[in-house]
Parts: structure tokens; sequence; C-alpha cells
């Protein structure tokens, strides 16, 4: 081949080489896979905004394309996939918000569904209690089954027994008492010279076998139930069909224990007027306890004197009772005396709902004539636990409300023959619970 025709050749091939269209960027092949996945999806739903810069920055590369800008469409597609990586971040977070403020709106749903489930289960759980203690009284009042004859020892031995249980009968009644009737004077029938608070009822020598007369069972702080009480109006006949029933009791006592001739003693009736007691003090209670919530003040008040470590309190039908000895000296308190009934005067103070009853318990049976003496160490103990309690009977009644009854010695603790018959004298303070237990 000549060389014209050589060099002929290769200008044609120049030529044809100038004319071939310019290659598509690789950039722009991978912008259309990552706008066409999932991850543009979702960067379209949750950052609508930076999907359409990343799409203005694909259109810029396109039109660079077209305007045989190579060099601009190739950074310009890079940008628009860094754009659309961005994008893609944004979205991710985006969603993330939106699922925290679901799962906060589930988790508040969550919580308001669970404080209604127990408040219900409170209610429900109050409404058990209620239902138990119905289920307990109702069974103490069941009928008692006649004792029967027995034989002179066994019916000295239920005399006693019936005396204890004509005490535990006027403590309960007298506790009903000061639930029902809170804020009331005392009666203008009572003797002149008692202090609201005063027992100002025979000492238990006076009544054969060591019992009291049924006035023992209305403290003078705490006159007739109001009808204003809820309730209050039913509440004040049951107290005074009960109270009607230890006077019986009491007469019976007195007619066992110093006839000549064998009389049964009444042990059936003093457990009748227990369980009456007892009934009348559970429905006080429960017509002052709302059925939608709990009790527990009287757990609160054991837990707390408990935690003292110098109290040992017991629970018992009445409340919460404390047991103390060795006041006084002579009739007189001792400073260490008053100081434990200020300790006790504080708690007192702080759960002003627990009225106080004051139980003042002797070693022996007491004459008329001691009897004065014994009272004026209940009325000291009143005084050192609230000192405005009986100073002025036409003043404001003391709170909390205290009472004091003169138990003598139908309630000992320890063989009244023993050794030990000491510490049968002593003075209970008796927080009566305010609740259904």
């Amino acid at each position: 081949m000549s060389a014209r025709r050589l060099a002929t050749v290769a200008v044609a091939g120049v030529l044809l080489g100038a004319c071939a269209p310019i290659p598509r960027p690789v950039v722009l092949d991978e912008l259309d896979h990552v706008r066409a996945g999932a991850a543009a999806a979702e960067s379209k739903r949750y950052a609508p905004g930076a999907f359409a810069r990343a799409e203005k920055l694909r259109g810029d590369a396109l039109a660079a394309l077209d305007s045989k800008d190579q060099s601009g469409a190739q950074i310009l597609g890079e940008q628009a996939v860094a754009a659309h990586a961005h994008a893609h971040a944004l979205s991710r977070v985006a969603r993330a918000e939106a699922a925290e403020t679901e799962a906060k709106a589930q988790s508040s749903a969550g919580e308001a569904s669970l404080a209604g489930l127990e408040a219900e289960q409170a209610r429900v759980a109050a409404e058990v209690d209620a239902l138990d203690m119905r289920i307990k009284v109702a069974r103490d009042a069941q009928p008692v089954v006649p004792s029967g004859k027995a034989d002179a020892d066994r019916e000295k031995a239920r005399l006693a027994a019936a005396r204890s249980l004509a005490l535990q009968a006027r403590l309960l009644c007298g506790a009903a008492r000061l639930l029902a009737a809170p804020d009331t004077q005392p009666d203008s029938t009572e003797p002149s010279g008692t202090q609201p608070g005063s027992a100002a009822q025979p000492s238990s020598a006076a009544q054969p076998g060591g019992t009291q007369p049924a006035s023992a069972a209305q403290p003078a702080s705490a006159a007739q139930p109001s009808s204003a009480q809820p309730g209050g109006g039913n509440l004040a006949a049951q107290i005074e069909e009960a109270t009607a029933a230890i006077k019986k009791l009491d007469a019976d006592l007195a007619e066992a224990g110093g006839a000549a001739r064998a009389i049964p003693a009444p042990i059936d009736q003093a457990s009748r007027a227990r369980a009456g007691c007892l009934a009348v003090l559970t429905a006080a209670r429960r017509a002052a306890t709302p059925v939608t919530r709990a009790p527990g003040a009287g757990d609160a008040l054991l837990a707390e004197l408990s935690a003292a470590g110098t109290w040992s309190p017991i629970r018992d039908d009445r409340g919460i009772a404390v047991t103390l000895r060795g006041l006084f000296a002579g009739n007189v308190l001792t400073k260490a005396g008053e100081a434990r009934l200020r300790d006790l005067s504080r708690v007192a103070a702080a759960h002003p709902s627990f009225p106080v009853a004051v139980v003042v318990h002797t070693d022996r049976d007491i004459s008329a004539r001691e009897e004065p003496a014994w009272t004026s160490r209940a009325d000291a103990v009143v005084r050192a636990l609230d000192p405005a309690q009986g100073a002025n009977a036409a003043g404001a009644p003391a709170t909390p409300r205290i009472a004091q009854f003169l138990a003598g010695s139908a309630a000992p603790v320890v063989d009244p023959g023993g050794s030990e018959r000491a510490r049968n004298a002593r003075i209970e303070i008796v927080f009566v619970t305010p609740e259904t237990l």
C-alpha cells in the first residue's frame, strides 16, 4: 500500500473517532440504583427535604451530561449519591424519633391502665376485708350453746370468766362510744365535780366478785352518739341496747356472786354481751371507713410503736394497747412515769384520729374507800397524756379524745394469789382503732 493510501485511512479513522458519542459516567448508573432502592423510599417518607435536594443534584448531573460536560456530570452525580446517603441517615433518625414517641405514648397508656387496675384492686381488697369482718361479726353473734350445769369449782371458774367478759364488753362499748361521738360534751346528768374523762363509777370492789356497774361502759368524755354521725341514729340505738345488756349482766353477776344459794354463773350471757359490744364497735368503724380505701392506720401505728423498741404494743379488738407499770410512787406520778406518758402523748397527738382509753387495772379487789385514790391515779394519767383534757368542762373537747376506765381486778395477767400478783396492777393506754381492721 502506498504512503498516500495509508494517510487517507488514518485521516478517516481520526474523523470517525471524533464523531463517537461521549460515554455516560458510571456514577450516574450508581445514582439510578440508589434512588430505586428501599433506602430512597424511606428517605422520601421520613426526610422529604433532603430527598428533594438529592433529586435536584441528580437533575443537574443529567443536564450537565446533556451539555457534553462530562466532568460536571461526574461531580454532580457524586454529590447526588452523597445527598441520598445523607437523606437516608436523616430518615433513620426521624424514624427512630417516631418510634420513641409511639413507645412513650404506649408506656403512658400502660401506666394509666396499671393505675386503674391498682385502684380497682385496692377497692376490691377493701370490700373483701369488710366482708371478712361482717362474717366474723356474724359468726360471733351466733346463738351461744347453753353451757349447762357444772360442779361448784367449775361454776367458780365460770363466774371469774364471766366477770372478765363483762369487763371486755364494757371496754368495747366504751371504745364504740369514743368513735361514735368524738365531739360531744358530757351530758348534764353527770355527777357534779366530774371532769371530762373522769371515772365517776364505783370501784370493782363495790361489786360482788370485782365487777363494775354498767356506767363504766360510758366514759364521761363520750356522751350519746349524735345522729349527725354516719349511721348515728341506728348506732346510738345499738350502743344503748348493748349497754342495757351489760347492766342486766352486772345485776346477774352480783346475784351469782353474793347469793347464799347456788346460782349458775351467767357465762353465756357474758359471752353475748361481749359479742354485742364488739358488733357495735365494728359498726362504728364501718360507718367511718370508706370501702374504696384499704385500711392501714392501725398497722402504721403498731409498726411505729414497735419500731420505738420501748413500748411492746399489742393489738386486740379495741385497737393498739401499750401496758405501763411502775408509773406511781404512792398516788403520785414519778418523773420517769411522766416522761413515758409525755412520749405517748406525742404519739397520740401525731395520730388524732385515734381516741385514747386509759384503763386502770388493780392487783386486788379495792374497797369503796380506796376507789378515789385509784380514780386520782387515772386522772393523773389523763392529764399527763393531754393537759387540756378535763381542764375546762365548758371548753372545747381535747384532741385526741381520752376516756378512762377503772377495770379493777377482773382481768389479771398472772395468778392473783401468786408471788407475782403485783404485775396485775397496771395501766393500759389503748389507741382505739378508728377503721375496720
